[in-house]
């Protein structure tokens, strides 16, 4: 039967759920799919490289006859030559994809070894699409060459050659996600065929990743009392403003636990507990995705307890932000500059968890506790078995030790500034 626009228009719904096939006898391969809710769709039917391919051209309402037969006798000729009709559209969609597309699908799919990617991680590419290439956010990624990316990045890296070099990498895996989601059964990739970030930084290349040195710094051990000192003073809520006694205690935090700024700022009430025989804090959601949980010596029990009585209604982060979206203070930057005044050093966050460990070790924590203490991995069976999950109870004395050490370091600095004779102490 030749299919026309009459006698398609007289075909019957099948009656039972599914669909049926009528093929053209003047064109082969050119048909009409029927489905039970009444829908009419030419379609086209042929085989590429050995294999069958259906293809729908489009909705009986919108298409006539004659112009359905052409477009599958096109479609037709493309299989002849080798050409996947479903291949091509995939190409041509991949080709209109926009970077801000590749991004969300990236952030909501991508997995790793352990798992979705984290909240932060999310965070950090969607801020690094949206402010520095927002230019290229809803442009095709096929559009994002290798020159552009040369000179964006050269332009960027005048004034944050470290910063440039994380936002090119986020790029790099954004690109190479494009790829790799568009790539054919034959391994071939209809959009970007080699990376444009990895060209421009392939060896010998145009450009060479900005230096970066590795962040080394802490608090000096002399200067640790000092620091405490200032920290307890900024922590008194009736000299100061309630969001600078959140700061000084988040910091005092994290220097009583080598706990990184993201763990910390995102403890809730409900993971700690101040009662009972071994209080503790349990960070749920962590670097490298081992929750673990620490006991709370006296030092921090102290501090923890001073933020309970403090503790905003209706707001479950043990630092919370005052005002603000994300309900808790993720920011203590004004705070720590003072911090690092004191110190004598240019501090970041992570710099107080090297100085949790230089005391840890100062008071002769061993290294398998400092490991647990710090919740890195250890990668050997017994390791994975137990210090990887380690028992608060046994870490406890550790802990107590360390705040003893740092407090008693405050109390030196404290009476050495009211001209009183004292010792440092030793570990």
């Amino acid at each position: 039967m030749k299919l026309t626009n009459t006698k398609v228009k007289s075909l019957p719904v099948p009656t039972d759920k599914g669909q049926v096939f009528h093929w053209d006898s003047e064109t082969r391969g050119f048909g009409l799919r029927i489905t039970s809710a009444g829908a009419k769709s030419w379609i086209v039917q042929g085989r590429v490289n050995g294999k069958t391919r259906r293809y729908t051209l489009g909705p009986f309402e919108l298409l006539a006859a004659d112009d359905a037969r052409k477009r599958a006798q096109a479609k037709l000729l493309e299989m002849y030559d080798g050409k996947d009709p479903q291949v091509e559209k995939k190409k041509l969609k991949a080709q209109s994809e926009t970077l801000r597309e590749v991004m969300e699908d990236y952030v909501q799919h991508k997995r790793t070894k352990n798992g979705p990617l984290r909240p932060s991680s999310k965070e950090d590419i969607r801020r690094c699409v949206e402010n520095t290439f927002s230019d290229w956010a809803d442009k095709p990624v096929v559009t994002i060459s290798r020159d552009a990316c040369i000179k964006k990045f050269r332009e960027l890296s005048k004034t944050a050659p470290v910063q440039t070099n994380q936002a090119f990498r986020n790029l790099r895996a954004l690109l190479n996600w494009a790829r790799e989601k568009n790539a054919t059964a034959d391994g071939t990739y209809p959009i970007l065929p080699v990376n444009p970030v990895s060209q421009m930084f392939k060896k010998g290349g145009l450009v060479q990743w900005n230096p970066e040195r590795a962040r080394a710094t802490r608090i000096p051990k002399d200067r640790i009392g000092a620091v405490w000192a200032l920290l307890e003073d900024y922590s008194k809520p009736d000299h100061h403003i309630t969001t600078t006694c959140i700061s000084a205690d988040l910091i005092a935090f994290m220097l009583l636990t080598g706990t990184r700024v993201s763990e910390a700022c995102k403890l809730t009430w409900k993971h700690v507990k101040l009662d009972g025989k071994v209080p503790t804090f349990h960070l749920h959601e962590t670097k490298n995705h081992n929750p673990v949980t620490l006991p709370i010596g006296p030092v921090l029990h102290e501090v923890l307890s001073r933020r309970h009585a403090e503790r905003i209604k209706g707001n479950d982060y043990v630092f919370p932000a005052v005002r603000g979206k994300k309900g808790y203070l993720s920011d203590p930057r004004a705070l720590f500059k003072k911090v690092s005044e004191v110190a004598g050093e240019h501090l970041h966050p992570h710099a107080l968890r090297r100085t949790f460990e230089d005391v840890a070790q100062t008071v002769g924590v061993d290294s398998d506790q400092r490991r647990q203490l710090l919740n890195h991995l250890a990668n050997d069976v017994h390791g994975q078995n137990y210090a990887n999950n380690p028992d608060p109870a046994v870490l406890m004395p550790a802990m107590e030790k360390i705040g003893d050490w740092i407090k008693k370091q405050g109390g030196i600095t404290r009476a050495a500034a009211k001209g009183e004779n004292v010792v440092p102490m030793k570990a």
